[in-house]
């Protein structure tokens, strides 16, 4: 008899077979009930044998064992069997009979344990590679985001930002990283009490761990109550555990997101490890029943792809995915097409044939090689409801689904029949063609299609992407025909649209549709924020739009006006503030208004009105938080259909009435003489997936959207769901939208939000068909950079030259910064952003300039820092004046009046506030470019500091066109966005200096209006090219000393005096116009070289404001004409020289800065050629300006060199001198083309500077001076710094620059520039101002002959550097650094050498010289020194054409954000030191020499 033993079936945990261990499936959440018994009662089974190879001998008895007991190893006695082997995460129960899901108790415990209101969130990396040590690198950068809402009210602090999450509390050797998070007291006890979170690393979807979920976790834990407030986590596994778990055992291959992009018919790109990976398989399953698994891998029909190189062509249809590795199939396009209505996976296989990795495929590309690619296909195709002289047809492209069938309802949104639509498998269009009886009937699609989101075969009901009208909410479409007549205004067809001749003729006029009328009680209460509010032309804000464009207002812009996802278009499920506070309880009964004894009868507006702002500031925005999701304002941002109106602006949302009444809108405008602009946002939809406001999706899932390349993440870079305009059908969509609102809507321009998402080529292509039906339609939009992902981008820089406006921040930042009105004292806000220099001041005086001459990128300026500069410097990127949007302020952000509540000197009275207003919001109005306003702006618009209105109610957003209120300080700005700033705000916004009245306000209103009368009463303020800017636009307080708080502007439009330019004239009234701002606080005058016939402009000698009609203009005393322009403190005047009978000479706009210098020789380079280089090209000379080229070079004492200046060829360039060959030291010396050689022997040995002037090229001169303008006479920095002695010698430096090193103490110190005998130099201040005297770090200060003393408050002790510049002997100045110069930044050498990363920290080495050491494989090299950010530091070239370093010699770098990268021509590989040297923080050199 043979006894069979159990034991061994334990040992193998039921092994049945090669990985078929039963195993426990993961729940979304483990608790301890959850158990599968692999045992429900063991036997002893005896069994009789009648045969040899027993373990028991014949006659022996057999030791038999109660269960659970087994006999030991050697038989002699029954023991307890040895823990069953259970599949992570389970264990052994207590009889060790089942696995069970609970705590291992021969785990170690937690280090840390929460208390009562606390709770401890763990996750666990160490599958993915971490040790767990305590300072483990693996956990580095991931954060944890936290919040709390009505589900799971958890934590005692605020939620955290999105992109400033938790760091970990600490690391535990077994379950890794941990958060131990405070809870509101008492909370962990409620029942179901909760917490929300997310563990991310970075701010991009791709970065959410746990699969990309959501996390929700149970703070209780009734099975073990000590992981009570516990929970587990691994890194991509979306379970949460309540108990602590080490590890989760072998798990299958997962499908990884969507890594691998469909290109075309055949080929498919996934960047995979070739380390591991051998082949690569196309899995496939029509059913969506694709699965991987231990036992079999991953399933479905398999395709073996075999890897290829792409062709050109192929890099073309996606050029940022052209380095990706790519594999293609042998099938046809029609099996492509079926196979891309199914559920299809890349697997990835190593040698063996074991899958190593899967990941599902993006599949636009695709789609457009499929379906977009002929001449008749589905981008030429008219989609959406189609009238047909037969009938209607409804057409939707779905070329992924399976079947889709047309569903039609009844108007009680009953559903009447469903309708089978017919597929073109050439287009993917589906299509029903039906009867007219389908006319203004509803209609959804149902959509049979594989979806990515729940990887399942869905049926979706879906409204059509091309609804051009809607019921209630969006949630049917409807057939309409949109030339119907019903649906026309009387007098739509033939009313007369407003024209203007040039973009730059434009003024816009930003406003929201409810903001326009809400609160007005001039409008019928019916029509308060509605279309029909327009069309009553007699209300407040109609007569104020009215009045604007009698003044020039050209454009009223209206925010989104398509339909909105999240503005509930149902009255009954909304309150505004006519309704009651039992309205509010009705809809949210826990609303924190209905738990107090409010009285229900109140209404909103009412209680609002009750509210005392000094006792209870924040009321206010505690109720507009309760209501922002029952009411109705929004600023339309979030686009659900984009064809057809919102309905909550309409007086029936559930129909046509949308349609009718927003024609009515636009119709009403044009007849007060303005042209309509409508925001769109293409840019994103406001849902994508299965949620319920998603649509794009759930036609063509994967389509429309852009997705991280290497994840397939959903991209929210622009804040929803972004759209992907490079896909064939989105840019075809953006296309047919644009063209509908134009044909059928009148729309007569588009401003476009996050513009950049598309690119510059889309949008250059939109613009041209949207003109083709409608010339004079303008185009503008954000064009803000965005991350760089492989195409152009139509952002700012890109965008110059097509007349396709950008708004342009330059401006906005250098007027609503509020330098400019600078008096030397504090600013509202704390702390050092309060402070304000007259560096700052004097560089926003330059962009301002820079603003008022469009911006360009070509203008050139003599900016305050005593240089004639190209703007570009100073951030111009225009090519044309219309490519500029002017603003100051719009929806974004706070108002002006809000901002220079920030920004303006605090001392200021409610007077001067209101005159910087005046001028700021002016500014626009007498600057090149297009100006754009916000509504109210004009007449001091406040939105009581909130900063961000899109969804703060209608008492924040409050327009008075009355003019009674400005809405200030209604109260503290809602927490959400503002609560930070509430300490700084509460100091100020009681005092009656901030306080506007309704007379302040109607004063504002009309100098805006004058300002607007003046812009457009002469073209000149708008002038249509970059050429004439540049030849009419001069200005006149320009260099290192100008006046601060002055700028003065011309504009010629008179006869050009000794020319042959001639300026077209452009303005038969004015011969010219100067513009001259006042932002100082006391009257200035400006003399300007032949200034001659000015006077005020009428309309401001006649203005509400008695102030600026005191500006004047006086005659110059002699025939020199240099007259005199005088303006009032905070004013801004225009003055006009009147043509008369005839034309004559205006004012040039190089009156005061000069001609523009002419080249003598273009482009030709000129050399020093002779024997002191052997005669050939390596002394090429820089050109100076005014004719003048120079060159340095180092020469040997007493030798004589014998030398030409000439070209590379000899012949453009050839001057010497046959009769006086000789040159001498210091005296000019004359030379002609084509003479002889020429001789100069130096003195000593030294360098020295040649100075050939070819001003005259018939005439021209040479001079040779040493380039150290103080050779012999050694000079010193003398102050208080050492006795005003001797101790601390200016350093030569060569470059005609001098530096020394001094130790300073935090304090202020006084000191010149001087030789031993306090004669040349004795260099000194200008004056004793302190805009004259005070040095300011890295700034220059003006030095003169005999000057005051200069003085320097030292902030913070240490060593710094005095450079002393003679650069231009005339013009000597001074500036300091710290040695130190880059401070507390870590800088880093990023380029082509290290993916452009942060690998290469310099390291200060003392004596203001910075290195690091990087090995260079032996390619070329382009690189830049910056900090991580790319705007403190960005140390490049000056351009393209002088990036290159030489080895082993120093190269100045240039410090701008536009500088070019440096570049390294291949070097030998190896091991090179980078040298960073200053002493000139804004100009230090770079050497890079290899290390020895």
């Amino acid at each position: 008899m043979r006894i069979i033993n159990l034991t061994s079936l334990f040992k193998k945990g039921l092994n049945l077979g090669r990985n078929k261990s039963m195993t426990l499936e993961c729940l979304p959440m483990f608790s301890r009930k959850s158990f599968i018994s692999y045992a429900a009662v063991l036997l002893s089974i005896f069994v009789l044998s009648g045969c040899g190879g027993s373990e028991v001998e014949s006659g022996q008895v057999a030791l038999t064992c109660n269960v659970p007991n087994v006999p030991s190893s050697d038989g002699s006695g029954c023991v307890p069997p040895p823990p069953i082997v259970c599949a992570a995460p389970t264990v052994p129960n207590a009889a060790n009979d089942a696995c069970v899901v609970g705590f291992n108790p021969t785990l170690a415990p937690p280090v840390v344990f929460p208390t009562a209101d606390q709770a401890v969130l763990y996750y666990n990396r160490a599958a993915v590679g971490a040790d767990n040590s305590p300072n483990d690198p693996s956990y580095e950068g991931y954060r944890l985001h936290t919040w709390s809402n009505d589900a799971c009210d958890a934590y005692a602090d605020p939620d955290t930002a999105w992109d400033n999450g938790r760091v970990h509390t600490g690391i535990d050797p077994t379950y890794g990283a941990y958060w131990v998070l405070e809870l509101k007291p008492g909370y962990a006890l409620t029942p179901g009490a909760c917490q929300n979170f997310i563990i991310h690393i970075g701010t991009d979807d791709a970065g959410k761990e746990m699969g990309g979920i959501d996390g929700k976790a149970k703070l209780q834990q009734p099975d073990d109550e000590r992981f009570a407030r516990m929970n587990f986590t691994f890194s991509g596994v979306p379970t949460i555990y309540e108990f602590p778990v080490d590890s989760l055992g072998e798990q299958p291959v997962s499908i990884d997101g969507a890594q691998a992009h469909w290109l075309d018919a055949s080929t498919l790109l996934w960047d995979v490890d070739f380390g591991i990976v051998d082949t690569v398989k196309l899995h496939y399953s029509a059913d969506a029943s694709l699965a991987v698994t231990l036992d079999t891998g991953l399933n479905g029909t398999v395709v073996e792809l075999t890897e290829v190189d792409l062709t050109d062509e192929q890099k073309a249809i996606a050029p940022h995915l052209s380095a990706l590795p790519a594999f293609a199939g042998d099938w046809s396009v029609d099996d492509a097409k079926a196979v891309l209505k199914t559920q299809a996976v890349l697997g990835a296989y190593n040698a063996e044939g074991e899958l190593v990795a899967a990941t599902r495929i993006q599949i636009p590309n695709v789609l457009d090689q499929l379906y977009t690619l002929g001449e008749n296909d589905a981008d030429e195709a008219v989609l959406g409801p189609v009238y047909t002289d037969s009938g209607i047809e409804a057409r939707v492209w779905a070329p992924t689904a399976t079947n889709v069938a047309l569903k039609l309802y009844a108007a009680d949104k009953r559903l009447q029949s469903t309708k089978p639509m017919t597929y073109d498998p050439a287009t993917g269009i589906w299509t029903y063609a039906g009867t007219m009886d389908m006319d203004r009937q509803l209609y959804r699609f149902e959509v049979t299609v594989y979806h990515p989101e729940d990887e399942q075969i869905e049926v979706i009901d879906v409204t059509d992407p091309y609804s051009v009208s809607l019921a209630l909410n969006g949630r049917f479409s409807q057939f309409v025909n949109l030339t119907d007549e019903d649906l026309k205004p009387e007098g739509w067809d033939t009313h007369i649209i407003p024209s203007i001749t040039d973009p730059e003729d434009a003024v816009l006029y930003e406003g929201h549709i409810r903001d326009f009328s809400a609160l007005d009680a001039s409008t019928s209460e019916a029509n308060r924020g509605k279309y029909l509010a327009f069309t009553e032309k007699e209300s407040a804000p109609m007569q104020h739009l009215a009045k604007l464009a009698e003044k020039g207002l050209t454009h009223f812009h209206m925010l989104p006006a398509n339909d909105i996802a999240t503005i509930n278009e149902d009255t009954s499920k909304t309150v505004d503030l006519s309704s009651t506070v039992q309205q509010i309880c009705a809809l949210k009964p826990t609303s924190a208004v209905c738990l107090d004894n409010t009285p229900r009868d109140l209404t909103i507006g009412e209680l609002y009105n009750s509210f005392n702002v000094l006792s209870e500031p924040g009321a206010a925005q505690a109720l507009s938080e309760q209501l922002r999701d029952i009411d109705q304002f929004n600023w339309g941002y979030d686009p659900k259909h984009f064809n057809a109106p919102e309905g909550s602006y309409s007086s029936n949302p559930d129909g046509v009435a949308r349609i009718i009444e927003m024609r009515a809108m636009n119709q009403s405008l044009h007849e007060v003489g303005l042209r309509v602009v409508l925001d769109v946002v293409y840019n994103h939809t406001n849902a994508s997936g299965l949620f319920e406001n998603s649509v794009f999706d759930k036609v063509v899932p994967g389509y429309y959207h852009r997705y991280e390349v290497d994840s397939g993440a959903i991209v929210r870079e622009t804040c929803c769901d972004d759209t992907e305009p490079r896909n064939r059908m989105m840019e075809k969509f953006m296309e047919d939208s644009l063209l509908l609102w134009t044909e059928h809507y009148k729309f007569d321009g588009f401003r476009f939000d996050i513009m950049s998402q598309a690119t510059k080529q889309t949008m250059v292509d939109l613009y041209a068909k949207v003109r083709e039906l409608d010339e004079d339609n303008y185009f503008y939009g954000e064009g803000w950079t965005r991350q760089d992902r492989g195409y152009e981008q139509a952002n700012q820089i890109n965008m110059a030259g097509t007349e396709i406006g950008t708004y342009n921040d330059r401006t906005r930042e250098g007027i609503r910064r509020g330098n400019i009105f600078y008096n030397g004292n504090r600013t509202s806000r704390l702390g050092v952003e309060g402070e304000v220099s007259i560096a700052s001041a004097m560089s926003d005086q330059d962009i301002v300039k820079m603003t008022m001459a469009g911006t360009l990128t070509d203008f050139i300026l003599e900016t305050s820092g005593g240089n004639a500069t190209e703007t570009s410097s100073l951030g111009g990127y225009a090519l044309d004046p219309a490519d500029i949007i002017n603003y100051v302020s719009k929806h974004d952000n706070e108002s002006l009046w809000d901002q220079y509540n920030y920004n303006l000197p605090a001392n200021l009275s409610l007077d001067q506030r209101i005159r910087a207003q005046n001028i700021g919001i002016g500014i626009p109005m007498l600057s090149q470019g297009i100006p754009f306003l916000q509504m109210g702006g004009d007449f001091l618009r406040s939105k009581s500091m909130d900063r961000n209105t899109y969804d703060s109610g209608d008492w924040f957003s409050r327009v008075d066109f009355t003019y009674e209120t400005n809405n200030w300080n209604v109260g503290l700005p809602l927490a959400q966005d503002n609560q930070a700033m509430w300490d700084i705000i509460s100091t100020f916004m009681f005092s009656p200096e901030r306080a506007a009245s309704m007379s302040n306000i109607e004063f504002a209103a009309e100098v805006f209006q004058e300002y607007l009368s003046i812009r457009s009463d002469s073209k000149l303020f708008r002038l249509s090219t970059a050429e004439d800017i540049k030849a009419r636009i001069g200005f006149h307080n320009i260099g290192s000393r100008q006046q601060q708080g002055l700028i003065v502007m011309s504009l010629d439009d008179g006869v050009v005096p000794n020319s042959d330019v001639i300026l077209a004239d452009l303005d038969p009234k004015y011969d010219a116009l100067a513009i001259v701002i006042n932002t100082g606080y006391e009257e200035k005058s400006i003399e300007v070289l032949t200034a001659t016939g000015f006077e005020l402009h009428t309309v401001l000698a006649n203005s509400v404001d008695p102030v600026v009609r005191g500006a004047s203009f006086t005659e110059g005393a002699d025939a020199s004409g240099n007259g005199t322009f005088t303006v009032p403190p905070l004013s801004m005047a225009v003055f006009v020289k009147n043509q008369g009978m005839e034309r004559g000479y205006g004012l040039s706009a190089f009156a005061t800065s000069g001609a523009p210098d002419v080249v003598p020789f273009g482009d030709t380079t000129v050399f020093l050629r002779g024997q002191m280089n052997a005669w050939g090209e390596t002394d090429a000379m820089s050109y100076k300006g005014d004719g003048v080229y120079e060159v340095a070079i180092a020469l040997n004492g007493a030798e004589t060199y014998a030398f030409k200046i000439a070209s590379a060829d000899w012949t453009s360039v050839d001057y010497g001198n046959n009769d006086a060959p000789e040159v001498t030291e210091d005296l000019e010396k004359d030379v002609f083309s084509g003479q002889g050689n020429m001789t100069f022997t130096p003195s000593v040995d030294a360098t020295y500077v040649f100075s050939f002037n070819a001003a005259d090229t018939g005439a021209a001169t040479l001079t040779i001076v040493n380039e150290e303008p103080y050779v012999g006479n050694p000079i010193f920095l003398r102050g208080g710094m050492n006795g005003w002695g001797l101790d601390n010698e200016f350093n030569y430096d060569g470059g005609r620059l001098y530096s020394v090193a001094v130790d300073l103490g935090a304090e202020e110190y006084q000191f010149k520039v001087a030789n031993e005998g306090w004669d040349t130099p004795n260099l000194g201040a200008f004056s004793e101002d302190a805009a004259d005297n005070l040095v300011v770090l890295g700034q220059n200060l003006a030095l003169t002959e005999g000057g005051s003393n200069v003085v320097i408050n030292v902030a913070e002790a240490g060593k710094y550097v005095f450079i002393f510049d003679s650069t231009n002997l005339n013009e000597p100045k001074v500036r300091v650094f710290n040695e130190q110069f880059f401070g507390a930044n870590t800088v880093f050498i990023r380029g082509s050498l290290n993916g452009w990363g942060e690998d290469d920290p310099l390291i200060y080495q003392g004596g203001g010289v910075y290195t690091v050491n990087i090995n260079l494989d032996g390619t070329d090299v382009n690189f830049k020194v910056a900090t991580s950010d790319w705007s403190t530091v960005n140390l490049g070239a000056t351009s393209d054409d002088t990036a290159a370093v030489t080895i082993g010699e120093p190269k100045v770098t240039f410090q701008d954000g536009n500088s070019a990268n440096l570049t390294i021509a291949a070097p030998a590989a190896g091991l090179y030191q980078f040298k960073v040297q200053g002493p000139d923080a804004k100009a230090p050199t770079v050497t890079v020499t290899p290390v020895q």
